[in-house]
């Protein structure tokens, strides 16, 4: 939490449940969950892949929603890298195109 622990939640509503984001543009990171309400198993987050190539439904359910906060924000950003911190949250490193 020492990344994220002076950040805003940030909330992403899905049809698949509702996701919590907390984004660092000044360092280029964000952590993606799933919010306390919403299960976030494989069959669930399925949905969430954006028509991206999956080869691990999670991991890429949590990219759709990174994206759709960078979209919600009107930035155009690439993840770079993207790992588990602690289930069910993932941390993603991105930069953006000025």
């Amino acid at each position: 939490m020492e990344t994220y622990g002076s950040v805003s939640k940030e909330v992403i509503d899905t049809p698949n449940g509702t996701f919590w984001v907390f984004d660092r543009p000044d360092i280029g990171k964000i952590m993606t969950t799933p919010s306390p309400g919403t299960i976030a198993g494989p069959a669930f987050l399925s949905g969430l892949t954006l028509g991206m190539v999956v080869t691990d439904p999670v991991l890429a359910s949590h990219q759709a929603i990174a994206k759709m906060w960078f979209e919600k924000t009107n930035r155009k950003c690439e993840i770079k890298t993207s790992f588990e911190i602690w289930r069910p949250e993932y941390e993603h490193t991105y930069v953006c195109k000025t």
